[in-house]
């Protein structure tokens, strides 16, 4: 089982890289912080529960972005 603590800090890690970024993409996300497919969604998760981030969808696909 994951580790609330570690949930946390790579969470702390997207949110930072969205951040700088404005938005990113799953894929764009997990080649920047380097996280495995579980824990990246687990740490989106996190973020999206606390309102910290929003997801939406263009063309391109899924993006994620600070929540206004």
């Amino acid at each position: 089982m994951m580790n609330l603590e570690i949930i946390k800090e790579n969470s702390k890690a997207v949110y930072q890289v969205i951040r700088q970024a404005y938005s990113c993409t799953f894929n764009e996300l997990q080649r920047l912080t380097r996280l495995s497919s579980t824990d990246l969604c687990l740490a989106l998760a996190q973020l999206l529960r606390d309102s910290k981030i929003e997801q939406g969808k263009n063309d391109l696909g899924v993006y994620y972005q600070l929540a206004a």
